[in-house]
């Protein structure tokens, strides 16, 4: 058994490619050595911001021997007049065998020639040497160079690979460079290192400043973090993010001006912790002046990196300084004149075009909604000033701000609820974060969501497969997640015709609803734990997201129920035999006496059903389903549906249809019984 490690050496990645990298090589590692049959303890994979590469700890010195059982041409085939044909000799050819490995093999009746060899494995560093550019080679990146005068593409230019089992080197060649056992130092030491085997080479490289692993680089952050005093905001995002782009990450303690402590927080944290990558720090539960911030490499120049991070964060900070006293000197609703100016997307009009559209959305679902009144108004009022912030300087110069600014700005003259509606509109991102703590926020941020999948939907501009520029799928979760948790019954395909309407452009209707069905089976499944057989029954539902939800997680509850089973079996022969049938009309006086306990039934409890889902009440609906059952069984048992009399006929199927459309409002029952 032996060591393996491979290294390819690289100019600075960026972070996201880093975590990339990270992510994908051990699996395809660990496929590329179990199909090229080489046994192996563990695999280890490393990265750094300027190198990655992998352990295989414990790996075989060859690969296993293999038995080969090929089938060949058939004997007719294979010989004539006694002799091997050219078929023959090329299947043996091809396979490098000998007539002596094959035997005869009748199939069905006809005798086919068969091969059986025994494959000795090949000496492990001959595999390595041939899978691990395929490795390499099958890796994606975020945005990889072309460089070489474009002869190569790579996440970044290649300028060494080590790779050495035990003590020797096993040569291969990938991007132009050819594998040997020199590496390098951290950048700052700028030293060529000879490693002599591959247990030294994470020893070796620790000493000179490179720490390979990036969990052991979080842990000597967080670790850095607690031996500072400081009270140090925490931050496990930043942490990682900084181990990605560091070798030996080392804490730079600095301070910007005490005349910056009078910006709102959020200013200093953006500055500070996005612009800057550094740490906030809080003292007496304020942000405080001092930062700190992590350097790669020795602290003998901590004192120069000190200078350098104040020097820019001081500059940034007055930026942010100016900007805001020149918004503020300006009342917040003027901004709304310049979303003229600002182009909102490719057909579909500007900034200000959208907040007109946001307006006329957001008063429709508030009407649908029942919201009245004094919340009414102030939906109104902060649907006017949804994108108002965009039109300012510090949102063109810091634009991770957005919402952010428009709640301070806003807090500045208007009601709170308002202000706080302009930051919580664009909650939730997607599956992640909460959803807005206030219903204002709420209808406009889904007014907001609506009008931009519906209109791109009407323009053509479609997601498919991983292209989603403008982060649909992302939106219409946030949709989903809003209804779901405000427990709002809203129909989302009427809204969209709202903006069909302001658009005069025609959405359509297929994608559209296949789109939202996609992203509601993944909240229902995620953020609901229901059952995969429950959320695929309800997609049908998906104009109303809550109403969709509650008729899964009760259909989750009874499957499980006596009787169960059988209820939905009747139910499918209901469903199935008047599936084709165009019409739901029936004339109770073509009805024969053994139908009318079926339709007494129906209709007893049609308008307890309906009654119950209008207060969304699913569980006792589905109770008065349920007892449908033994009419239903009774009614196939005594009914002839499929009647020779055209109007007997006709007439079922339209009563049928009927009790059919009540079991729909709980979605495709019938997918259950598959």
């Amino acid at each position: 058994m032996s060591e393996y490690v491979v290294e390819l050496l690289l100019e600075e990645m960026p972070p996201i490619d880093v975590d990339m990298i990270m992510k994908q090589l051990g699996p395809i590692v660990k496929k590329s050595l179990e199909e090229s049959k080489i046994g192996y303890k563990s695999v280890e994979v490393f990265s750094t911001s300027r190198r990655f590469g992998f352990f295989v700890h414990g790996i075989s010195d060859r690969q296993s021997d293999t038995i080969v059982e090929k089938k060949g041409p058939s004997q007719k085939v294979a010989y004539k007049d006694g002799k091997p044909t050219k078929a023959f000799e090329g299947f043996l050819k091809s396979n490098n065998a000998t007539p002596k490995e094959t035997k005869i093999v009748k199939i069905n009746g006809i005798p086919y020639i068969f091969l059986k060899k025994e494959r000795v494995g090949r000496l492990t560093e001959e595999v390595i040497a041939q899978i691990v550019p395929e490795i390499f080679q099958s890796l994606q990146f975020k945005k990889p160079m072309r460089y070489g005068d474009g002869k190569y593409r790579y996440v970044r230019p290649l300028h060494s690979i080590l790779s050495l089992m035990n003590n020797r080197i096993v040569e291969f060649e990938f991007l132009g460079k050819r594998a040997s056992n020199i590496t390098k130092s951290h950048r700052y030491l700028g030293e060529k290192l000879e490693i002599k085997s591959a247990s030294e080479y994470e020893n070796v490289l620790k000493e000179k400043m490179v720490v390979i692993h990036v969990n052991a680089r979080e842990a000597m952050i967080k670790s850095a973090i607690s031996k500072t005093g400081l009270d140090v905001v925490k931050d496990n995002i930043l942490v990682h993010e900084i181990a990605l782009i560091t070798e030996y990450p080392q804490p730079v303690i600095g301070e910007f001006r005490d005349q910056f402590l009078n910006l709102p927080e959020p200013i200093l944290r953006t500055v500070l912790r996005h612009h800057q990558r550094t740490f906030v720090t809080h003292k007496n539960g304020k942000i405080s002046k001092s930062f700190l911030a992590f350097q790669d490499g020795p602290t003998s120049r901590s004192e120069n990196v000190k200078i350098g991070y104040e020097r820019v964060i001081n500059a940034r900070l007055a930026d942010a300084d100016f900007y805001y006293k020149e918004d503020t000197s300006i009342p917040f609703e003027k901004f709304n004149d310049k979303l003229e100016g600002i182009a909102f997307q490719k057909g579909l009009g500007t900034i200000r075009d959208k907040v007109e559209r946001i307006k006329i959305i957001a008063e429709d679902i508030s009407k649908n909604l029942k919201i009245e009144g004094s919340d009414l108004e102030l939906i109104k009022r902060a649907s006017v000033l949804s994108k108002a912030d965009l039109a300012t300087n510090m949102i063109y110069e810091f634009p991770e701000l957005q919402g952010v600014m428009g709640r301070i700005y806003a807090s500045r003259t208007e009601d709170i609820r308002v202000a706080i509606a302009l930051e919580e509109q664009y909650m939730p991102d997607g599956l992640e974060g909460e959803v807005p703590s206030d219903p204002i926020g709420a209808v406009v941020g889904l007014a907001d969501r609506l009008d931009t999948v519906a209109a791109n939907f009407a323009i053509g501009e479609i997601p498919s497969g991983s292209r989603d520029p403008y982060g649909l799928r992302k939106k219409v979760f946030g949709i989903l997640r809003i209804l779901n948790s405000f427990e709002w019954d809203l129909d989302l395909e009427k809204e969209s015709q709202i903006v069909e309407s302001l658009l005069e452009k025609e959405i359509p209707k297929k994608e559209f609803s296949e789109f939202f069905k996609g992203r509601l089976e993944v909240v229902l499944r995620e953020c609901y734990s229901i059952s995969q057989d429950a959320t695929k029954t309800v997609l049908e539902l998906w104009k109303s997201p809550l109403r969709a939800r509650l008729a899964a997680q009760t259909i989750d509850k009874y499957r499980k129920s006596e009787g169960f089973d059988d209820f939905i079996v009747a139910y499918t022969r209901v469903h199935n035999i008047s599936s084709k049938h165009d019409s739901k009309e029936y004339h109770v006086e073509l009805f024969e006496e053994r139908e009318k306990p079926l339709f007494t039934a129906y209709i007893e409890s049609k308008t307890k059903i309906e009654d119950a889902l209008d207060h969304l009440n699913y569980g006792d609906a589905f109770e008065h389903l349920r007892a449908l059952k033994p009419f239903i069984d009774d009614y196939f048992n005594n009914v002839y549906v499929m009647a020779t009399r055209e109007d007997l006929r006709r007439n079922r199927l339209g009563f049928l249809k009927s009790l059919d459309e009540l079991f729909l409002k709980f979605g495709s029952l019938s997918l259950l019984s598959k």
